[in-house]
């Protein structure tokens, strides 16, 4: 009987060493290969744990020839979560991009699977929460060991707000890494309650997580971080302020409240804290976000698609000249609920919204129901640290990073282990529960999962070369790496600019216009709002003859941009081409020059001034202006002169130089 225990005490912990060295080594997963280094290399390598994790279930399972207990999926989280991945699919109707659905749909599928696969390990008593606990402990530590290490490495001479955009981690921006320290707290606080050396890391890595945080400046963090404390304290105000506390707890609350208030108010700090700019970015991309939602209300635009209809919207707000240009573009609105508003419709976001409101109920009822005071501070801590991540959705996109959905659903799965548990509801005989059914369900979707990830990875890693050769003009390997980057999970890179774009560039700058073309029309079928797209189809268009047609395409892109500059200059050389020059004249006439174009402005001007002037000269009819028109034809520093006077004067060419 000994014997027997042993064993199974042997097989639980496999399981949880998996869920340890899975975490311990998660920071680590950083392959430079790919143009993100992070989020394919996750996505595969929570893939390839999740399979281990159902290979070994489905092989005891078979075995033993026992059925696996998956009954708490007829609660209401799991349900949720299944209606949630069922609307993204359904969204595939509306999809222009399927690849990027699909895509989507892959990384929901496995990440949802891991959450599965937690809560019934929990439920079962195959790993422990302890354990969980141990994992994010390491993994914190390990992600704030490389931030130390970066902030080390800084020289201090440098701008204050330039240095913070320094420290990432290995998570891609400071935003990310500040969110993901904050989603961790409720497992660094728990880590309190461990052994001693558990217990001196906790306290260590909480000063070092402050630090991080103040430093680094996330304004969405560090406000989620008062009102976390503000729910907790809320949650636990008879323990905190109970008699033998409140002599420690109030004038702790009172020190914080006073070194915040001195730190915040120094000049540098609280100036980059209280920059309005990327703020008023935001509204302005939440504001055609908003016009998406309302025009795709019920089915969205499909998953993964956001970012294909963005530009549709209007880029002439925004006071970037490089978002007015395209040089700069958005893959996702800053905010995880408008997102999937405008990506899945209204079901999506009202079942999104449901996910986190059951998972704050299922953690309160067991906050009312605990006796230890342990347990009740645990649970007011991820109710807290839950009601902080929904703030910091609402102004970042935690959802489309891998770790940040692991911690969450972590959570979420120890909340729904602890539900199922203390209010158990009967064991179910449908076979949809049994082991031999489920499982096979659970490791199809991983495969599934995988085969798109590591196609996106080869993808990833083609499209990464293909710049370099694009950087160095080598357009035959451009070529030959824009046809490997192509698969059917990848048609688009990391900044929503269709492969096939790049190789129409090549073709179009070795001449090859009639296969150029085809490959931008290939682009403008997967992107139809991507002014670049429309710029060089315009450009074959006009090269190729066909007037009418380059015309409409650049206006296409002065619609959605009218500040876009190059399309401007584009569009005046099409009606200087067709010797409308009046036409020509006043578009040219309305560029705005900056450096991109000022070369190809220098170049079209002399040329549609003369051509405008000539027309001018044979309208006129008064012999001596005619004259005075004709001598200023003859001197191209003279047209120049009296054009850039017309400017200044804010007159026309014509009475600028009659007038004068």
């Amino acid at each position: 009987m000994a014997l027997k225990s042993k064993k199974q005490k042997i097989k639980l912990n496999v399981f949880e060493k998996m869920y340890f060295c899975f975490f311990s080594i998660l920071p680590f997963i950083y392959i430079e290969k790919t143009i993100d280094p992070v989020l394919i290399p996750r996505q595969i390598y929570l893939t390839c744990f999740v399979l281990v994790i159902l290979l070994i279930l489905l092989f005891t399972g078979l075995k033993k020839n026992t059925n696996a207990d998956f009954s708490f999926l007829r609660l209401s989280l799991p349900i949720l979560l299944f209606s949630f991945l069922l609307v993204n699919v359904i969204s595939f109707t509306q999809t222009t991009v399927l690849t990027e659905s699909i895509y989507v749909v892959s990384k929901y599928c496995i990440e949802i699977i891991f959450f599965m696969l937690t809560t019934y390990l929990l439920i079962q008593h195959k790993i422990d929460k302890s354990i969980l606990i141990k994992s994010i402990l390491v993994f914190c530590i390990i992600s704030v060991l490389i931030a130390l290490y970066q902030v080390f490495t800084l020289d201090f001479t440098e701008n204050f707000r330039k240095n913070s955009y320094q420290i990432n981690s290995s998570y891609g921006n400071k935003n990310l890494f500040s969110s993901i320290l904050f989603l961790s707290i409720p497992f660094i606080a728990s880590g309190i309650f461990l052994s001693k050396k558990w217990k001196i890391a906790s306290l260590i890595l909480t000063v070092c997580i402050a630090s991080l945080l103040i430093y680094i400046q996330t304004r969405a963090v560090l406000i989620a971080c008062f009102l976390s404390v503000a729910v907790y304290i809320v949650l636990q105000k008879k323990h905190l302020f109970s008699r033998n506390k409140s002599k420690l707890v109030i004038p702790s609350i009172i020190l914080l409240v006073i070194l915040g208030f001195l730190f915040f108010t120094q000049s540098s700090y609280l100036n980059n804290l209280t920059d309005s700019r990327s703020v008023s970015e935001r509204l302005l991309i939440w504001s055609n976000s908003l016009h998406m939602a309302r025009d795709n209300f019920f089915l969205g635009v499909g998953s993964g698609n956001w970012q294909f209809y963005f530009p549709k919207y209007g880029l002439d707000k925004f006071a970037d000249s490089a978002l007015q240009n395209g040089y700069v573009t958005f893959q996702r609105p800053h905010n995880d609920f408008l997102w999937i508003f405008c990506e899945t419709g209204i079901f999506g976001l009202i079942i999104y919204i449901a996910v986190f409101a059951t998972g704050i109920y299922y953690a309160y009822k067991l906050l009312k129901q605990s006796v230890k005071q342990e347990d009740k501070a645990f649970y007011s801590a991820l109710i807290a640290i839950i009601t902080g991540y929904i703030l910091i959705s609402f102004v970042d996109f935690p959802l489309e990073r891998i770790e940040h959905q692991l911690v969450i659903y972590l959570i979420f799965s120890i909340i729904t282990a602890g539900y199922y548990n203390r209010f158990k509801m009967p064991v179910p005989t449908f076979k949809l529960y049994q082991v031999s059914t489920l499982i096979p369900v659970f490791f199809t979707l991983a495969l599934f999962s995988l085969t798109i990830c590591l196609n996106r990875f080869s993808g990833e890693s083609h499209t990464k070369q293909m710049y370099s050769f694009q950087n160095n003009s080598d357009w035959n390997q451009m070529i030959t790496e824009a046809d490997n980057s192509t698969n059917f999970c990848y048609s688009t890179d990391p900044t929503s600019m269709p492969i096939k774009w790049y190789k129409g560039v090549a073709l179009f700058s070795q001449g090859n216009i009639g296969e150029a073309e085809k490959c931008f029309l290939q682009a403008n079928s997967i992107h139809p709002y991507n002014i670049h797209i429309l710029n060089n189809l315009a450009s074959c268009y006009e090269t190729l003859g066909n007037h009418k047609a380059s015309e409409e395409t650049y206006v296409k892109a002065l619609v959605i941009s009218t500040n876009f500059e190059e399309a401007r200059l584009n569009l005046s050389a099409v009606y200087y081409n067709s010797k409308d020059f009046e036409k020509a004249f006043n578009v040219i006439d309305k560029v705005k020059v900056d450096k991109d174009c000022q070369e190809k402005y220098q170049t079209y001007l002399p040329a549609i001034l003369y051509s405008w002037l000539e027309v001018i000269t044979k309208k006129q009819k008064d012999p001596t202006s005619k004259k005075v028109l004709t001598d200023i034809l003859n001197s191209k520093t003279k047209t120049m002169q009296y054009y850039l006077l017309s400017k200044r004067n804010n007159v026309s060419l014509e009475q600028s130089i009659l007038n004068n």
